[in-house]
């Protein structure tokens, strides 16, 4: 176990290098699918978000929101502050959508001005085939595993997760 950080460094960045050559991840489009990574995790953020999406934290409507008049609420503006992505990006990604009827507004709570922004059902069909492809992706990955294996390797990553990212063990 390094303790030179400079050492834990070049550790994580190893690991991403092989990480993402094992699972694709430069590959342009992500499961050889029409959506490069970035939409595809815009397109799953839009599906596992709460309904409710229409949250004005602190009175304040985020950028996105107010462009498309649209109460995009923790949806867009989230999802590009989360992600540290560019909000004209985001705009793009979900015009994008759009054009292609995965995604749709309809009238929010209120009724009046507010609308709220969701997948469609063809948006929840392209979430679902993105999301089978991925877990045949990982499941080809893991196939040589044995079931120690495999169960130390999901308790090295929930562990990753964990040191990383605050989850719970």
């Amino acid at each position: 176990m390094p303790t030179d950080r400079n050492a834990l460094v070049r550790d994580v960045r190893c690991f991403n290098r092989l990480y993402t050559g094992l699972i694709g991840l430069l590959d342009e489009t992500l499961t050889h699918s029409a959506y490069t990574l970035t939409e595809a995790r815009v397109l799953f953020e839009l599906g596992h978000r709460p309904v409710h999406i229409g949250a004005d934290v602190g009175g304040r409507t985020g950028f996105l929101a107010r462009a498309f008049q649209l109460d995009l609420g923790p949806a867009a503006s989230d999802i590009a502050r989360e992600f540290q992505l560019d909000p004209a990006h985001v705009t793009r990604i979900l015009r994008k959508f759009s054009a292609a009827g995965l995604t749709e507004t309809r009238a929010g709570i209120d009724g009046l001005h507010r609308r709220v922004l969701s997948l469609s059902t063809r948006g929840q069909a392209a979430l679902a085939a993105l999301q089978a492809a991925a877990d045949r992706d990982v499941a080809r990955l893991t196939a040589g595993l044995g079931d120690e294996q495999a169960a130390e390797l999901s308790d090295m990553l929930t562990r990753v997760r964990y040191l990383l990212g605050g989850a719970e063990l």
